[in-house]
C-alpha cells in the first residue's frame, strides 16, 4: 500500500474532490478546537499534507507524519515553496511518535489500518493534558468506497470509535458529518458520509 501512495503522490492534490474534502474538515475543526498559536500538532497519515495545510498558520508548530516518503516529499515541497518556519516531516515507517501534541488530526487513513484500535490508543497516549484528538473517516458502508481495492476497514460505526475513545480516557467534544464523498457505481450516484469526531484528554 505503501508503493501505491508513493506512485501517486506527485499527482494526488490534481483530485478536486480531495482539495475540497480537506478544506471542508478543516473548517469543521477550526470551529470545534481552539487553535492558537502555541499549539504542537501533528497530521498522522498527512499524505500531502492537505488537510494540514489549511491550518497551519493557525497552530505553532505542525509535524506531518506518514509512511510514505513520496508523500512527504510532497509535503517538503510545499513547506519550502511557502517558507513554513514551523513545520517538519515525519516518516512513520521509519520512527515512532516520540513527542506530546496539543492537538493530533488525521483524516481518511484509520480505515487502511488493521489495527485502528490501537493506533487511537497510541494517539491518545501522545497527546498532552487536555490536549485534543481530532478523527475523520468514512462511515460503515458496504466495500463499495474501494471496490477496486482490499482494505482492513469499510469505514467504522461512529459510536464504536466514540466508545473507544472515552474507553481511552478520552472526553467527547462533538461528532458530525464533515464531508460526503460522491462516486458514480454502476451508473448511480452513491454517497459516503466522513464522520469527523473531536475528542479532548481528561486531565487525570
Amino acid at each position: 500500500m505503501t508503493d501505491y501512495f508513493d506512485e501517486a503522490a506527485a499527482i494526488w492534490d490534481n483530485e478536486k474532490y480531495r482539495t475540497e474534502r480537506a478544506e471542508a474538515i478543516a473548517k469543521k475543526i477550526t470551529s470545534m478546537v481552539p487553535l492558537t498559536k502555541s499549539m504542537k500538532a501533528l497530521e498522522f497519515g498527512s499524505g500531502t499534507g492537505l488537510l494540514g495545510f489549511n491550518m497551519i498558520e493557525r497552530v505553532g508548530e505542525l509535524t506531518f507524519g506518514d509512511t510514505s516518503q513520496g508523500m512527504l516529499d510532497q509535503v517538503e515541497k510545499k513547506i519550502a515553496a511557502h517558507q513554513y518556519g514551523n513545520a517538519k516531516t515525519v516518516n512513520l515507517a521509519s520512527s515512532s511518535i516520540t513527542s506530546k501534541y496539543d492537538l493530533i488530526f488525521t483524516s481518511m487513513v484509520l480505515h487502511h489500518i488493521e489495527d485502528y484500535e490501537d493506533t487511537i490508543v497510541n494517539l491518545v497516549r501522545s497527546l498532552t493534558p487536555s490536549g485534543y484528538l481530532c478523527l475523520c473517516d468514512l462511515d460503515k458502508e458496504n466495500g463499495s468506497f474501494h471496490r477496486n481495492e482490499i482494505v482492513p476497514h469499510n469505514g467504522f460505526e461512529r459510536a464504536s470509535v466514540e466508545t473507544l475513545l472515552q474507553d481511552s480516557g478520552m472526553q467527547i467534544v462533538g461528532s458530525s458529518t464533515a464531508f460526503v464523498n460522491v462516486k458514480i457505481i454502476d451508473n448511480a450516484k452513491v454517497d459516503f458520509p466522513v464522520f469527523l469526531i473531536v475528542a479532548t484528554k481528561k486531565c487525570m
